[in-house]
């Protein structure tokens, strides 16, 4: 049972990690800063910074690092919860969704494109 629960989540995390990825830009208007995000510490400001840079610029390394940090918590996560060996369906699980997501993505872009 252990092991179907890790393989949802698996399917369930590339299948979202596809919507993380591939999406346009987004304009962000000018915020003013809170008294509260002035107290924050430094690693919070970081990743708040982080977060707000990749939201407006769509560069490959800041995509590789978005996965590579969200996909590293997960597994993290699962493997806390479980054991290292529960990791394996997960990366199976993970990549199969990933690829058949994104294949059916492009799939659509075009058939847009061509009608």
């Amino acid at each position: 049972m252990v092991i179907a629960g890790i393989i949802g989540a698996g399917l369930m995390w590339g299948w979202f990690l596809v919507l993380l990825v591939d999406q346009r830009p987004v304009r962000v208007r000018a915020s003013q800063k809170s008294e509260a995000e002035s107290s924050t510490s430094p690693l919070k400001k970081f990743f708040i910074a982080f977060i707000a840079k990749w939201q407006t610029e769509r560069r490959p390394y800041l995509n590789f690092l978005a996965v590579a940090i969200f996909t590293a918590w997960f597994a993290w996560l699962i493997y806390s919860f479980t054991d290292a060996t529960s990791l394996i369906p997960f990366f199976v699980a993970l990549t199969l969704s990933f690829l058949v997501h994104f294949a059916w993505r492009q799939q659509l872009r075009r058939r847009r494109r061509s009608s």
